[in-house]
């Protein structure tokens, strides 16, 4: 037994096809929702690993080599035995326990929005709480800790009700055990739990040097796909996308057409369009799902910040991010993201030459508002470097303008790519 200080117990089962998530069979089929447990459990095992503490798979419906040529080697393997999910759960704490441990959490695989830092969270409330516990929108909890062997607590009057996580806490009541409670969160249990796929349409043209930045945050995320529309780049950036197993496509240069033809190459139920030196926060996925289920949202994007810490560029900052929240304006660079019913309603985005992201978010607005979320997405601040945060706002209000007075937008182009064409 791990004799750890810290020990994470993650129960799951072996997935066996027609045996696995058999609620979800009906709409999923049983290869489906056994390749949904599948993604589930390896998904929690990353999250897992990243908590830094020792991880026990106990596990069910299988074998110990099983298990191992499907998670690999680096973990340690308990078959949970017989009785009750209660009678499985007090055993594994009180082998843990006996074993030396000073705080031992569980948790299922079944809540993909249960990610490191929660699971940190609980062991850092572990120490100085007796116990811990992450209620689920079912009723039921994602996520129990404790520092001391409670039998009480697995001797439920019953299981797998909406009325589990309130009895556990009636029971550490009764017993003096004072509980400290994590965020709610969501788990799967049905269909309409699911958290809906998400596609990230990436538009590149020799992006080799901001790619891999990009690209790694968006790897952190559940049931998400992510597809690099190339407009013909000569250096290095299809070849490192690659490299992270994400989709490549090609496509005629220019940004709207190729966020066009990465949104036509997508699967997901929600579109995310983001820029080639943009990087997102953690938990990304989970922040957008949230926004975007809210019936009167139609676009959502994130805060504005520019990564290189400028002079004047908090100005800047201050500026686009009133811009957007009061006025209704948010830039690509804040990354736009909306269900694809909708971006196919509005006929794609508008195959601009500049400010298509205006265009878009300003027919959308006929279908509802413009969500601003509270956290920020990061954005090159390398036109601010080449021209000088004065230089580069003046040519942005400038191009504004100018689309204000009907300036060809071709022209526009050409003044922010710093041709020598004249306004006209």
């Amino acid at each position: 037994m791990n004799s750890s200080k810290e020990i994470l117990i993650i129960f799951t089962r072996y997935p066996i096809v027609g045996a696995t998530k058999t609620r979800l069979i009906p709409a999923l089929g049983e290869e489906g929702a056994t390749e949904l447990h599948r993604k589930m459990t390896e998904f929690t095992l990353v999250q897992a690993q990243k908590s830094g503490a020792s991880i026990d798979v106990r596990y069910t419906g299988g074998s110990q080599e099983e298990m191992r040529n499907w998670l690999g080697n680096e973990f340690h393997y308990t078959e949970q035995g017989e009785g009750s999910l209660g009678e499985r759960m007090e055993r594994a704490f009180s082998d843990h326990f006996s074993a030396g441990a000073e705080r031992v959490v569980v948790i299922g695989c079944d809540c993909p929005t249960n990610r490191s830092a929660t699971i940190r969270s609980a062991f850092a409330k572990l120490e100085k709480f007796p116990a811990v516990i992450g209620p689920a929108k079912d009723g039921g909890y994602y996520l129990l800790g404790l520092t001391r062997p409670v039998p009480e607590l697995f001797r439920l009057s019953q299981w797998g009700t909406d009325a589990v996580f309130q009895e556990t806490l009636a029971v550490a009541n009764s017993t003096g055990l004072y509980i400290e409670t994590l965020p709610l969160l969501g788990d799967v249990d049905y269909v309409e739990d699911i958290p809906p796929l998400i596609s990230v349409v990436i538009p590149t043209f020799n992006e080799a040097k901001n790619i891999a930045d990009t690209i790694v945050p968006l790897l952190d995320s559940f049931n998400t796909e992510i597809i690099v529309s190339d407009g013909g780049s000569s250096d290095a950036t299809r070849e490192i996308a690659e490299k992270f197993g994400v989709r490549v496509v090609s496509s005629a240069s220019g940004r709207a057409v190729q966020m066009n033809v990465g949104a036509r190459c997508s699967r997901g139920e929600i579109l995310l369009f983001l820029h080639a030196d943009t990087t997102l926060p953690a938990n990304w996925d989970t922040i957008i799902r949230e926004t975007i289920s809210s019936a009167d949202t139609a676009v959502g994007a994130f805060r504005f910040r520019v990564r290189e810490r400028l002079f004047g560029i908090s100005l800047v900052e201050w500026g686009t991010n009133i811009r957007a929240k009061w006025f209704q304006r948010p830039y690509g660079d804040q990354a736009l993201f909306l269900k694809r019913n909708l971006f196919k309603e509005l006929g794609n985005y508008p195959e601009l030459p500049i400010l298509e992201d205006l265009a878009l978010v300003k027919m959308a607005q006929k279908y509802g508002k413009i969500t601003i979320v509270s956290q920020w997405a990061e954005t090159s601040g390398r036109r601010w470097q080449r021209y000088g945060v004065l230089g580069t706002t003046l040519q942005n209000q400038v191009i504004l303008l100018g689309a204000f007075l009907g300036v060809s937008l071709f022209t526009l182009t050409d003044y922010y790519r710093g041709k020598k064409s004249k306004m006209q």
